[in-house]
Order: structure tokens, then sequence, then C-alpha cells
């Protein structure tokens, strides 16, 4: 612990007139990058299905009328282009299930661009925001990155079906 002293006495000079502009940069990057809490998976195990298939594809792009979900500019707007694929909300990756809750209808573009990426708190209310303007009524906007006792009924009579 020593060693410690001569260090941290010739840090202190060198950060601590610093801070005044650092403190509030670190808490901004931490409040811009937080996920939302609740709204991710509600288990560290990943999801056996990948890809989105058969009915739940279906519903995700019948869902955003078959355009992609992505923003136009600068997370406001809507992007014009058709929805070609399916992608997580929640990165699969990431532990993200694959369920419609879970899913957003976007072109190749927006596809590419997201990638792995876990959404922040902004692009997820974001999304939801866009989505009060193209949901059937009474739709249910909120990303829900969580596994229902429903999903799992589903999943298994589709497993039992193909056996």
């Amino acid at each position: 612990m020593e060693i410690f002293g001569p260090l941290l006495a010739g840090f202190a000079p060198v950060v601590g007139p610093q801070l005044w502009w650092l403190i509030p940069v670190v808490v901004a990057a931490l409040v811009l990058r937080f996920p939302m809490l609740g709204r991710g998976p509600n288990s560290s195990r990943r999801d056996p299905w990948r890809g989105f298939k058969f009915g739940a594809r279906a519903a995700v792009l019948e869902r955003a009328g078959g355009r992609c979900e992505g923003s136009a500019f600068l997370f406001w707007g809507r992007c014009d282009d058709p929805a070609v694929e399916v992608d997580h909300v929640m990165p699969w990756s990431r532990g993200g299930p694959t369920v419609v809750g879970n899913g957003q209808a976007l072109c190749r573009a927006h596809n590419r661009l997201k990638g792995a990426w876990t959404p922040a708190w902004w692009y997820v209310l974001g999304l939801e925001r866009r989505r009060r303007s193209y949901f059937p009524v009474g739709a249910d906007v909120r990303v829900l990155a969580v596994m229902s006792g429903a999903d799992r009924m589903l999943r298994e009579r589709s497993a039992a079906k193909r056996v």
C-alpha cells in the first residue's frame, strides 16, 4: 500500500482540475448508454431459436405494415423503405429471445447498421413512440424481450408437429 501513496499524490493535481467537466461527461455517457430496466431478457440462457420464422416473422412484418421500423432522421420519423428482415431489438447474442415482443421489422440497411448492439433506453422509447402511429389500435407497442408462457406453449406445439 505504501507504493500507491506517491502515485495518488502525483495523480490528484493532474486530474483534480479536470473534474468539473470529466464527471458530467461520464454521467452523461452512462445515462445515454444505460439499457431499460425490466425490458431485457429474463434469463441468462440463450433462446434455441435464432431466427424469426413462420408465425412470429409474419406477425412482426404485419404489425409494421411491411415497412421498416428504423428511424429516418436522428431517431425521429420512420424509414420509408420496405421491411425485408426481422431483427431482435435486444440481440439474440446477448440473451434476447426470439419472440414477437422483441422483434422489429427492418430494411437491410438498418439491420446491418444495428448489428448486435444492445439498444439504450432512448432507442427503445423512440421505437415505441413511432409504433404508436402505425400499430393497430389497442396493440402493445412496448418492446419486451421476455418469453411468456404463451410463447413457450407455441414453441412446444410447433416442435411437436415437426416430430
